[in-house]
C-alpha cells in the first residue's frame, strides 16, 4: 500500500512537471522545515526543487519550529528543551532547559527574543536566541494554554478560568487580567499592537480588549465556535475559522464588529495571506481542497482539490509569492500548488504543481529562504 501510494505520488508530479514544460515556473530557492511527530524529528525540503532531503532526528517529541532572526529552533515540550538546528549541516546544535513543560513559544516581531510559556510549573520566560540564556521570566497564577505576542508586551489566557493577562516585555512583569467571561481558546495582537482579540469557543464569541487598559471593549457574537485567526496586510480585516462549519468570518478590528460571514468551502481549516496578490488561502478538510479567496470582492478566486487531510497552508515569501504549499495532517505530504496558474483564468482544471513526501503527523512548519 505504500509503495503504491509513492508511485501515485510520483507520476503525479512527473506528469505535472511534463505539462508545465511549455513555460518554466519560477524557482524558489529556500527551505521548508516541519517538525514530525511520527520520525521524532525535523523533515527538511529543498523547494527549489521540492523534494524531501534528510530528516534531523531528535532524542524527544518535536512541537513547533521557530525562526528567530536567521537562526531556527525546535521545542520539544515534554523534555523541557529548546533546541536550536543547524541549517548548514541539518544537525541538532545548542539547547536549553526550560523551567516547565513547554506549552506555547513565540518569536517578538524583529526576532530578537523568545517568548515561552510553561506548565508545571505554570510561568513566562524571555529568551535571547543569541546567548540561548533566559533574560527573565515570572510565575503565572494559572496554567497557560494560548499565547501571543508583540514588540514590549505579551498575552496569555489559561487552560481552565476566563481570565487574558497581559505581560510587560521584557521584565516578565504581569500588567493586569480581564476576565474574559468564558475560556480563551486562541488569541492575538492586532498588527499594531494596540487590540488584543480573543476568541471564546464556548461562548461562541470573539472579544477584543484596549492593550494600554486591558479594558474590554466589545463582544462579538458568530454562528460557530471561532477556532483560527489570521489578519490582512494591514490588520483591519481578520479571517476566522471554527469547527465544524463551512463559513468562515471576517471581522473589522478597528471598528470592533463582524463585518459578513461567507462561504469558505467544507470544514475551513488552516488558513494564509498573500499580501502581494490580496488573496486569503483556506484549507478543507472537509472535501480536501484548497480554497481561494478574493480578499477585496470576498469571492471565489479558485479551488484546487488537495485530497487527503490539509491542514496548515504556507505561501513562500517574496515578491512573487509563486507557490503555496499545502500540509496533510495524517501524512505529513506536501501539495504545491501554483498560484500564477490556477488564478489563470484560461485554465479550467486547476492543477497541482506537485507532490513530495514529508514525515507523518506534523506539528508544526516554517519556511527558511536562501540564496539562489
Amino acid at each position: 500500500m505504500v509503495n503504491s501510494a509513492l508511485t501515485r505520488r510520483t507520476l503525479l508530479a512527473t506528469a505535472l512537471l511534463a505539462g508545465c514544460s511549455r513555460k518554466l515556473a519560477t524557482r524558489y530557492f529556500g527551505w521548508l522545515f516541519v517538525a514530525s511527530a511520527a520520525e521524532r524529528g525535523v523533515a527538511v525540503a529543498d523547494l527549489s526543487q521540492f523534494r524531501h532531503v534528510t530528516t534531523i532526528p531528535l532524542e524527544h517529541m518535536p512541537g513547533q519550529v521557530l525562526l528567530a532572526g536567521d537562526r531556527l529552533f525546535v521545542t520539544c515540550p515534554e523534555a523541557r528543551l529548546l533546541c536550536e538546528i543547524d541549517q548548514n549541516h541539518f544537525t541538532v546544535g545548542r539547547k536549553m532547559g526550560l523551567p516547565g513543560r513547554i506549552v506555547s513559544a513565540v518569536v517578538v516581531p524583529g526576532g530578537k527574543s523568545i517568548v515561552v510559556v510553561t506548565e508545571q510549573p505554570s510561568g513566562i520566560c524571555l529568551i535571547d536566541p543569541v546567548s540561548l540564556k533566559l533574560k527573565r521570566q515570572t510565575q503565572l497564577r494559572e496554567t497557560p494554554a494560548v499565547l501571543d505576542v508583540t514588540n514590549g508586551m505579551a498575552v496569555t489566557a489559561p487552560a481552565t478560568g476566563d481570565s487574558i493577562t497581559r505581560i510587560s516585555l521584557p521584565d516578565c512583569r504581569i500588567l493586569s487580567s480581564t476576565p474574559a467571561g468564558s475560556k480563551c481558546g486562541v488569541i492575538r495582537f492586532r498588527d499594531d499592537g494596540k487590540m488584543i482579540l480573543g476568541g471564546l469557543p464556548e461562548a461562541k464569541q470573539i472579544v477584543s480588549i484596549d492593550a494600554q487598559t486591558g479594558k474590554l471593549l466589545a463582544r462579538l457574537p458568530l454562528a460557530f465556535a471561532p477556532a483560527r485567526f489570521t489578519f490582512n496586510s494591514d490588520g483591519g480585516q481578520m479571517f476566522v475559522t471554527g469547527a465544524s462549519d463551512d463559513t468562515l468570518a471576517i471581522i473589522s478590528t478597528y471598528q470592533s464588529e463582524v463585518d459578513q460571514t461567507i462561504l469558505a468551502g467544507r470544514s475551513p481549516l488552516g488558513m494564509a495571506v498573500s499580501n502581494t496578490r490580496n488573496l486569503l488561502l483556506v484549507t478543507n478538510p472537509g472535501s480536501g481542497d484548497l480554497t481561494i479567496l478574493d480578499i477585496e470582492t470576498r469571492r471565489l478566486s479558485a479551488s484546487v482539490h488537495i485530497g487527503g487531510n490539509p491542514g496548515e497552508v504556507l505561501i513562500t515569501p517574496g515578491p512573487d509569492e509563486e507557490y503555496a504549499l499545502v500540509i496533510s495532517r495524517d501524512s505529513g505530504d506536501v501539495s504545491v500548488v501554483r498560484l500564477r496558474t490556477v488564478l489563470d483564468k484560461s485554465v479550467k482544471t486547476k492543477p497541482l504543481f506537485t507532490v513530495f513526501a514529508m514525515g507523518a503527523n506534523p506539528q508544526s512548519a516554517v519556511i527558511v529562504p536562501r540564496a539562489a
